[in-house]
């Protein structure tokens, strides 16, 4: 079916830098959010996800407790802790007369909000519960061991358009010129109470999880060692809230803003192993945490189009 020309003209922008989009609106609203993240697309800089050399990774990596450099645009870390909040972007900062003072205000309160959900889920320590899942494997080594590839986990909180908080589990493996994410996305959604002031039951069910997510994470790690995550010539277009969750500029509904030419490394019944390409400093409402190999439960997905073999 012929598209109109506004829509493709988008599309193929997103598409050249692996960014897909399905609208379903029409309109000069639909046409606005359409042009914003056709904006926000053309100002990434994408960079692909590939498969670690196995030999590489064969001298060990070193569990180290601290962040990448490389954190998307606005997100902010929660003070001497493994965790990052991704709060939504807030149209009304394109409004205020001065930007960078509608930056600094955002900017204070996203801070201020880190340091309480620091004290908060201070029971919460993502990088021990990563150490414990590998401490048993092969691959791990001290840190400090020559030609050891460094891992730094942490755990993404992005806020949602639809007033949840979604918990996303990653590890960051570098070595050398290499960079690889592993991303594995955790099944419980959070209210805004469940965020503020989370219970015992809250704080017991995030624990449980994110520790089977990093028995998933050592799983693909060691697999990627194994060189199993290479490509499988099966291509996709995936939408999910667990990759972009927020309107991108407080304005585009992340439903326009998916991923397109995903190589799709396995499919079973319930999950999809997905490679995308992405900017890891992009904002995390446009694109921001597409890069790397995701691990996802298949009613995490709004769109999951299969689109042939690699082009």
């Amino acid at each position: 079916m012929a598209r109109s020309m506004p829509e493709d003209l988008v599309c193929r922008r997103l598409r050249h830098t692996d960014a897909g989009c399905s609208p379903n609106r029409s309109g000069p609203l639909a046409a606005l959010m359409l042009l914003v993240v056709w904006l926000l697309a053309a100002c990434v800089d994408m960079r692909p996800s590939t498969p670690v050399n196995p030999e590489r990774l064969s001298r060990g990596l070193a569990i180290v407790r601290t962040l990448p450099k490389a954190l998307p645009d606005k997100a902010t870390p929660v003070p001497d802790a493994q965790w990052v909040l991704l709060p939504s972007d807030s149209a009304a900062q394109l409004l205020m007369p001065v930007p960078f003072v509608g930056e600094v205000v955002e900017g204070a309160f996203n801070a201020s909000a880190a340091g309480r959900f620091g004290t908060r889920y201070a029971s919460i320590d993502p990088y021990r519960t990563v150490q414990a899942a590998l401490q048993s494997s092969a691959l791990v080594k001290p840190a400090g061991t020559p030609g050891a590839m460094t891992l730094q986990p942490y755990v993404f909180v992005q806020e949602c358009i639809d007033d949840r908080y979604r918990l996303t589990l990653v590890g960051h493996l570098q070595g050398g010129d290499w960079v690889g994410r592993y991303l594995v996305h955790l099944p419980t959604t959070y209210s805004q109470a469940d965020h503020d002031q989370p219970s015992p039951q809250v704080l017991a069910t995030m624990e449980r999880e994110i520790a089977a997510g990093a028995a998933q994470l050592r799983q693909l790690i060691e697999r990627g060692a194994r060189g199993e995550l290479g490509p499988s010539g099966v291509r996709a277009e995936v939408g999910s809230l667990h990759l972009v969750g927020a309107r991108a500029a407080g304005l585009a509904s992340p439903n326009l803003v998916r991923a397109a030419n995903v190589d799709v490394i396995e499919e079973t019944v319930d999950h999809v192993l997905l490679r995308i390409a992405g900017d890891m400093t992009s904002p995390a409402a446009s694109g921001g945490l597409f890069f790397g190999v995701h691990l996802l439960r298949k009613d995490q997905l709004h769109t999951f189009k299969k689109t042939g073999a690699a082009s």
